[in-house]
């Protein structure tokens, strides 16, 4: 059979008819990410920014909820240490940090962080969420390693839209961790939970810095004390790690050498078993209350030789 010109250009714009007849592949619309809220019948996050926890406490909880219009695709919980100054510290090997990657979707490996498929809405509040760092539920191979620790909230739609700690859609909270072994910070003047000073005089602080009785208790390594303005960062920089920050004290120093901290290096320490606050802070080492000032915050961070970090602030009422 033989077929003329004109019986090859209609078959070929039949042909293109019929492609551009067929459905294009829908593109999502959807470019938001999900959204990250409190659990249902709670008003907070949890933990929440500035969480303590004492040394009897075991666990945290997790207890938030996600939504997403399109459906949500993966939500991940992450825990890291947030002492580590990227020093590539080496210390004992019967502690641990607490390093953890939750991820809830709906093929999750652990059944307790799975959701159905397409869900648009999850809440995350049951047991099955907390997170242990001590007792029979601790994954941890050995003593949890005290000190500060970040924990991150993601989450992603089926579109791929992630939210971001940079715009504050990611959720973003620091907890101390405080153990019996970790090194104790106690000062014994405070009025009214404050320390009270004058503006353009040296700073009173009767107390130690010391081991305690505990048997994982360890001598004293490092100590690093700042004056700052009341309610400041304390010196986490950008990524979330700790690194000396100066400019933005009012005094700021060191002793000792830090597990962590890069730069965290001063003249050495009068003791490793207690130190005496009142004798440190003399003389050169003395803090001299700026002026300008209603309240500051004193904040005292110790280490032992195990890499425990304890870090207290105490609010001081300038007169």
């Amino acid at each position: 059979m033989k077929f003329n010109k004109p019986t090859y250009l209609v078959l070929g714009l039949a042909f293109a008819f019929m492609l551009a007849c067929e459905p294009a592949e829908e593109q999502p619309n959807d470019l938001a990410a999900p959204v990250i809220d409190p659990a249902e019948g709670s008003d907070h996050i949890e933990p929440e920014n500035g969480e303590d926890y004492g040394v009897n406490s075991d666990h945290m909880h997790v207890r938030f909820s996600v939504e997403d219009l399109s459906g949500i695709g993966q939500v991940r919980v992450n825990v890291h240490a947030n002492f580590d100054g990227h020093s590539h510290a080496r210390v004992s090997n019967t502690f641990a940090r607490l390093d953890i990657n939750n991820i809830y979707s709906p093929t999750a490996e652990n059944p307790d962080f799975r959701f159905p498929e397409g869900s648009t809405r999850i809440n995350i509040d049951a047991s099955s969420s907390d997170i242990y760092w001590a007792g029979t539920n601790s994954t941890l191979s050995g003593p949890v390693i005290a000190g500060s620790y970040d924990v991150g909230i993601e989450a992603t739609d089926i579109f791929g839209n992630q939210t971001g700690y940079a715009d504050g859609s990611s959720y973003i909270a620091t907890i101390q961790i405080r153990t019996p072994y970790a090194p104790a910070v106690s000062i014994s003047n405070l009025h009214d939970g404050e320390l009270e000073a004058a503006a353009g005089m040296p700073l009173e602080v009767q107390g130690t810095v010391s081991r305690t009785e505990h048997e994982l208790s360890s001598a004293i390594t490092f100590l690093w004390i700042r004056l700052a303005e009341e309610g400041d960062d304390h010196g986490h920089d950008d990524d979330g790690h700790n690194h000396r920050v100066a400019d933005e004290d009012f005094y700021d120093k060191m002793w000792g050498s830090s597990a962590w901290i890069d730069e965290g290096n001063g003249p050495d320490l009068p003791h490793n078993e207690m130190l005496d606050l009142s004798k440190i802070l003399t003389g050169d080492d003395a803090i001299i209350v700026p002026a300008g000032e209603d309240h500051l915050d004193l904040i005292i961070r110790a280490e032992d030789s195990n890499g425990n970090t304890t870090e207290e602030i105490f609010t001081i009422h300038v007169e």
